[in-house]
């Protein structure tokens, strides 16, 4: 927007007339928590104290004439009130005149407010929940699902090009004991009853599954070998995968399958022969070694065992050259925390060959625990005793589950409480900030019904929006295009939760104390403008989430 550009150019015109040497380029103003730290906030004195010898709070008034100097020579003049230095921080308070440029703003935008060309067109390509087709898809998962999924749309939002993929692990031992676990569930309900395999699935979808092969093939399966039940309930578990993600309201761009993409067509020996000839493999007590530490891992890592099988880690490499090789300008990954350590020895395999591993970044998407009625719900996929994703769905609804599983940042631990995602009060974050966009909607049908004026009086006077209710609220709707973008350079959407919920209390604050349509049509006008600017905010920032904008609730 014209306005924070305008004001970024002041500011970085002021550090660099307070400390020339000073890196400016990617200087910004920052969203402040508290109001009274004014409308933008910069801490930008604490780091030139030390280079200067002074207290940051000498620096910010140091910052602050400098700052006067260069808005009042600048067009910025009518939108700053006043500045100040206030615990080292650089505040800047905007004036009542640009507060209502910014409402106008809005208006006119609509859908388009709060994007940027930030990405300036890039590519990127997200990889996310890439879990095992071995059963349904878990609670962690799902939160895996919902992080990436608002990542996504984030980043588009901020004019990136981003492609969204999802890594099949589909061969190894987690997949074998999977067929092994339906073939002994087959063979029980023919009344031969086989033990699980030791490490086996004892989930009910796998009895389901043999019902229906029973149901469908009688005793025809029997002598059936290992491979076909494998194949059976791989396939048979991946649509149950893409059926829940659909239902999410989450299509993948993209499905790479280690089987059919890297192993069959030879990929992951192509490129273990590339680390031979770059000397980083050895063969050691039988086995095939990436020496990783050659590149800042801990230790040494095996990409093939002593029986000949591949590691994990060798057709993860595979994949990500073949990630490289596609030409994308940025890699982001998102996994469990189970896979923590293995970011040292990708980053390694990744410098390895050569290739950019500062446009690797690996984020970790950390676990949920599942309440209900204040007792925890086991989640273990292999012991059968767990909610599936789909179950969270169906019990609390898809854009309950989406903003709960939002609601920390994703490095932090998440208490998911059914009973409060699915209670119908504003207790419920996510019904608190619907109910407010379902609401401004009753009231602008209502003036559309109702007004004869609605639409014939003209360009309200913004002037009047002079309660600090109503203030409150313009100056939470100017920051919605800095959270967005914050949110995409951090790599984390849970800022929108947090923006959404305060800026459906401002409005409900707003709404309970003043009237939006009463005897004084000029003010009426001009608040109905003032909640259709919000009405577009709030859509706009659930949109971000996968969330829904209900007209009635």
């Amino acid at each position: 927007m014209q306005l924070i550009d305008q004001l970024n150019t002041v500011l970085r015109q002021a550090v660099g007339a307070c400390e020339p040497s000073a890196p400016t380029d990617s200087l910004r103003w920052d969203v402040p928590k508290d109001p009274s730290f004014g409308d933008l906030s910069c801490p930008v004195a604490f780091r030139l104290a030390s280079g200067l010898r002074k207290a940051p709070l000498q620096v910010a008034e140091q910052l602050v004439a400098a700052l006067q100097d260069a808005v009042h020579g600048s067009r910025a003049s009518r939108w700053v009130d006043r500045l100040e230095a206030k615990s080292g921080f650089v505040n800047l308070f905007l004036s009542q005149q640009a507060l209502r440029q910014i409402l106008a703003h809005i208006l006119r935008s609509r859908g388009r407010y709060g994007t940027s060309r930030l990405g300036a067109g890039r590519s990127v390509l997200v990889e996310f929940v890439s879990a095992n087709p071995t059963g349904p898809l878990s609670v962690a998962h799902g939160r895996q699902a919902a992080v990436g999924d608002a990542l996504a749309r984030v980043l588009r939002s901020q004019g990136w090009r981003v492609t969204t993929e999802f890594y099949l692990n589909d061969v190894g031992r987690q997949v074998e004991l999977l067929g092994a676990s339906l073939r002994a569930r087959y063979l029980e309900q023919l009344g031969q009853p086989t033990p699980i395999p030791e490490g086996g699935y004892q989930g009910p979808y796998l009895v389901e599954s043999a019902g229906n092969l029973v149901r469908a093939q009688q005793d025809t399966l029997r002598d059936r070998e290992l491979k076909w039940f494998i194949k059976t309930a791989r396939e048979e578990q991946l649509a149950v995968i893409k059926d829940d993600l659909k239902h999410f309201g989450l299509v993948f761009d993209s499905w790479v399958s280690q089987e059919d993409d890297l192993e069959r067509p030879g990929k992951v020996d192509v490129v273990l022969e590339q680390l031979k000839a770059r000397g980083v493999l050895y063969d050691a007590e039988g086995a095939t070694w990436f020496a990783s530490t050659k590149f800042g891992d801990d230790k040494d890592r095996v990409v093939r065992k002593q029986s000949g099988e591949l590691t994990y880690l060798a057709p993860d490499i595979a994949y990500h050259e073949q990630k490289f090789r596609r030409g994308y300008d940025r890699l982001i990954n998102l996994w469990g925390p189970d896979h923590h350590g293995y970011i040292a020895r990708l980053k390694a395999a990744v410098t390895a060959l050569g290739l950019p591993a500062d446009r690797l970044t690996v984020k970790i998407v950390q676990l949920v625990t599942l309440s209900r009625h204040g007792t925890v719900v086991p989640m273990s996929k292999r012991e059968g005793e767990y909610v599936k994703f789909r179950d969270v769905l169906d019990e609390a609804g898809v854009d309950a589950t989406r903003f709960f599983y939002l609601m920390r940042t994703m490095d932090s631990h998440l208490d998911f409480d059914l009973d409060l995602a699915t209670s119908q009060s504003n207790e419920n974050p996510v019904y608190y900030v619907q109910y407010a966009h379902a609401r401004i909607w009753s009231i602008l049908g209502y003036a559309r019904r109702q007004l004869p004026w609605f639409t014939r009086l003209g360009s309200a006077n913004l002037a009047l929006l002079g309660e600090p209710e109503e203030r409150l609220l313009l100056r939470h709707l100017f920051q919605f295009p800095m959270v967005a973008a914050a949110c995409a350079q951090a790599l984390e959407p849970h800022g929108l939760t947090v923006y959404l919920q305060k800026l459906a209390e401002l409005f409900h604050v707003f709404y309970t104390k003043h009237r939006v349509i009463g005897e004084d049509v000029a003010r009426s006008r001009a608040r109905l403008e003032l909640i259709r600017a919000a009405r577009w905010v709030i859509e706009n920032g659930l949109g971000l989430l996968g969330v829904a904008a209900p007209k009635r609730m």
